[in-house]
């Protein structure tokens, strides 16, 4: 029977959203908790009955988590189930070191989640929530062990920082030129053997102007650098729009007869973008630097994404705009990694953007008692059996990422299906 409390700490908002709306579909209460350390008081306080910890995390990851609550008499008995994109041996590593019940890697399907929730309960309590033995009064001492352990990690982290800083920048560039004639002024690889996160640090710590170019298949996406800052990033080939198109269109919401006419202006025009659409009032300055600032966000976050392809990096002078955005390659790096990992999950289910859905209910007061977002609910409301992935996000003037993550969950909730 379910109405057991399950906590769920993961740093990811969508895979958050996703083990809240699945589990409490089925009739679980869920605790939820975005780091370790919040992860620990919400179970204590709580008393869930079952625990699931993500692997990577900040402030504490999850061998941090699992080694402080089976040390906490309160939780020996019970259940975490680890969640990890590291493999098969770290979760045996620690099923032997730290007594952890079950493991399972990302990406998972909702039926295993819940498959793997209800094996745990029922193997402890015949189905029965479960309530934890009371906590002690006082905590116990940290041993000399734990304050080791703090030591060795302070250490090692100050050593990887220097390293990144320092030496990982020469490092990549010697790798990436040894294919390089003579005399050529920029540099190529390939994303198998650097991802793109490694190249744009590189070229922020190097404070390099010019376009960095990645190709995958028909798809290409570029980004350009002023001084290590990121001032614009675009990308073509999937849907067929121009990079200014894409701007305009779903960050600018500009309507087709102003994105005709911007596209016109931008192409006869020889100073400051922005200034030029503001002339003709299609848009105001303030506005635009607000649409431009989304949307070169947006493309870097897709580049991050990606996992193959080529790229080179060239001197190439970026767009030119009257109030320009400088972006630093470390303020997106932890939600590019985020969404990274995010897309990982979504692919299983949304391989590419020609996959048609179709509703599965019609009755609106059921997306509410759903809880769904207010994106998820207009995504919803475009899902017809007819218009592809591609053409949901054209109609909803939102981005790839936005549209296909609440796909993803519609999908994984079963309110729509893939059109058969």
């Amino acid at each position: 029977m379910a109405g057991e409390k399950i906590l769920s700490i993961d740093d990811s908002p969508t895979v958050q959203r996703l083990i809240d709306m699945i589990l409490s579909s089925q009739g679980y209460e869920v605790v939820q908790a975005s780091d370790g350390e919040e992860g620990i008081i919400k179970a204590r306080a709580e008393n869930p009955a079952v625990i699931l910890v993500d692997f990577v995390m900040p402030k504490m990851n999850g061998f941090q988590v699992c080694k402080t609550l089976k040390e906490d008499p309160a939780f020996q008995e019970t259940p975490i189930i680890l969640v990890t994109s590291k493999g098969d041996k770290v979760g045996t590593k620690f099923v032997d070191v730290l007594g952890i019940t079950e493991y399972f890697t990302k990406p998972f399907q909702p039926e295993e989640l819940l498959a793997k929730i209800r094996e745990v309960i029922d193997r402890k309590g015949g189905g029965t929530a479960y309530s934890p033995p009371p906590r002690p009064a006082a905590p116990e001492p940290e041993s000399s062990l734990t304050g080791m352990e703090a030591r060795i990690q302070d250490v090692v982290g100050r050593t990887l920082e220097g390293f990144v800083k320092n030496a990982l920048p020469n490092m990549i560039r010697r790798e990436l030129t040894k294919s390089q004639p003579v005399g050529s002024a920029g540099i190529k690889g390939n994303l198998a053997n650097f991802r793109i996160i490694e190249v744009m640090q590189m070229l922020g710590l190097q404070r390099q102007s010019g376009k960095l170019v990645i190709t995958k298949g028909s798809e290409n996406g570029e980004i350009y650098f002023l001084d290590g800052d990121i001032v614009f990033a675009s990308s073509s080939g999937n849907g067929g729009a121009s990079p200014f198109e894409t701007l305009l269109r779903r960050s600018c919401r500009l309507k087709d007869d102003q994105v005709a006419r911007a596209l016109s202006i931008v192409q006869k025009s020889s100073g400051p973008i922005d200034s030029a659409l503001a002339r003709e009032k299609l848009i105001d300055a303030k506005a635009f630097a607000e649409c431009l600032k989304s949307h070169t966000e947006r493309e870097v976050y897709k580049a991050m994404a990606w996992r193959e392809g080529d790229f080179f990096f060239e001197k190439s002078a970026p767009p030119s705009f009257a109030n320009p955005v400088r972006l630093k390659v470390d303020d997106l790096l932890l939600e590019g990694a985020r969404r990274s990992d995010e897309w990982m999950l979504i692919q299983q289910k949304i391989p590419d953007f020609n996959v048609l859905f179709e509703p599965l209910i019609a009755d609106a007061v059921e997306l509410t008692k759903r809880g769904l977002s207010d994106v998820d609910t207009a995504v919803f409301a475009l899902v017809d059996g007819k218009r592809s992935v591609q053409n949901i996000i054209d109609a909803s003037c939102l981005g790839e990422f936005e549209v296909a993550k609440s796909l993803f969950i519609l999908l994984s909730v079963n309110l729509i299906r893939v059109r058969k």
